[in-house]
């Protein structure tokens, strides 16, 4: 029952940080269905997205890659250059200078778009540009959450988050380490410092995953004496905190684009993800490493961020330190994806089974059975039941098409 509410009854963040997941891309129970307006075709059918069944008299059907594409598109968005690039397409043609395939396509794209109330696919190319640059689209509650438009959180939650702390919980790699070790069906597995702390939300402070996330990998660089710990003095920084150096990076132009699309963070409940993450810790000179998974077959995008984060892993282990469980000295790993963040603190490999990532759920607390162990050692009878709440295998990560990862290390933006 346990693997059961984990697996399919988790708390997440919902709906999606990942930024480039957009609103049409999800199936709507209100689709109007009727006859498909361009001639010659007695389809009847509503469209996935936008335009996604006129799509098919072109030869270029929606959600299929076309030649040339990279095998996996980004989803993670790091600073860029505003400088506009040309977007001439068939689409600003006048009608008059195409070519009758194309007229009629395009008359028929009108008609669906006046079928279903939907604005015609021609676009105004001066509509959203200003200046040569281009306009930032501010995102919404897909993205940003039911708050996305908040100016202030209200003043219980402020008062809340200001007197009240996080909840920590030190010592659990160990525990993790002497889980490993003894559960048979573990073939091999790879932890991050032992250092790291589970920092899990309190009640009713709502959605502040990526925060706490955030504070993982601080508390690494606090308690391993790391690169940057000069800048926290020695503890967390407060979600206040975090929003003011997230503020500043924009300020000073690292990754600005998202105060454009976010409105500002600062005082509110609107989520953050991947790219202010990357912002706070490149505001103090940290480097970090962003990467980005994304393929339209589930399978493919799993074993890509398997290989990935097993690779990460081993990096920072020696050819004489391959004992079953190897630990390491590396940092965790900030990971996202649709509707929710997290923090890889290890990797499994099992005898007979998958691979899981072993990881730290802000919106999760230890068990109270885990939390006694912690600075001990031990003997446990069923090692195996309590790694499943750390575990995040296939079943979980095959619910979604899009991951992102930040690492601590050599910055690449």
């Amino acid at each position: 029952m346990s693997v059961h509410m984990e697996e399919f009854h988790s708390e997440t963040e919902s709906p999606s940080p990942l930024r480039q997941l957009r609103a049409e891309e999800i199936r709507s129970p209100g689709l109007k269905f009727g006859e498909c307006p361009v001639d010659g075709c007695d389809r009847r059918a509503a469209p996935v997205g936008p335009n996604s069944h006129t799509q098919l008299h072109t030869g270029t059907p929606s959600g299929v890659r076309k030649s040339g594409d990279s095998e996996s598109s980004s989803v993670y968005r790091p600073a860029r250059d505003d400088r506009t690039q040309s977007t001439q397409t068939h689409d600003d043609q006048p009608i008059s200078a195409m070519s009758p395939d194309r007229r009629r396509q395009k008359n028929g794209v009108g008609a669906w778009g006046k079928l279903l109330a939907m604005p015609s696919s021609t676009k105004d190319p001066t509509r959203h540009r200003e200046r040569g640059h281009k306009v930032q689209k501010r995102l919404g509650t897909s993205e940003l959450g039911k708050h996305a438009n908040e100016k202030r959180m209200p003043g219980w939650l402020e008062s809340l988050l200001r007197t009240g702390s996080e909840i920590r919980a030190e010592s659990i790699i160990p525990v993790l380490r002497q889980l490993l070790e003894q559960n048979k069906g573990t073939k091999y597995a790879y932890l991050c410092h032992p250092s790291v702390q589970h920092i899990s939300k309190m009640r009713l402070e709502g959605g502040f995953c990526g925060y706490r996330n955030i504070q993982m990998l601080v508390s690494y660089i606090i308690g391993a004496r790391a690169e940057g710990r000069k800048h926290f003095r020695k503890k967390l920084p407060t979600i206040f905190e975090i929003q003011d150096l997230i503020e500043e990076a924009w300020d000073r132009g690292i990754n600005a684009q998202s105060r454009s699309e976010t409105g500002g963070i600062r005082g509110t409940r609107k989520y953050i993800g991947t790219s202010e993450a990357q912002a706070l810790f490149r505001v103090v000179d940290i480097p970090c490493t962003a990467q980005a998974f994304a393929d339209p077959d589930p399978v493919k995008v799993h074993q890509k961020l398997i290989e990935s984060v097993e690779s990460y892993f081993a990096g920072g282990c020696s050819s004489e330190e391959l004992s079953k469980v190897r630990c390491t000295t590396l940092p965790p790993i900030y990971f996202q994806h649709a509707g929710h963040s997290l923090t890889i603190v290890g990797f499994e490999k099992q005898k007979h089974g998958p691979s899981n990532l072993l990881v730290f759920d802000p919106s999760r607390r230890d068990s109270p059975s885990i939390s006694r162990l912690a600075g001990h050692e031990f003997r446990h009878k069923s090692p195996d039941e309590p790694l499943k709440a750390y575990r995040r295998g296939p079943r979980y990560l095959w619910r979604y098409r899009e991951f992102e990862t930040l690492m601590l290390g050599h910055d690449t933006g």
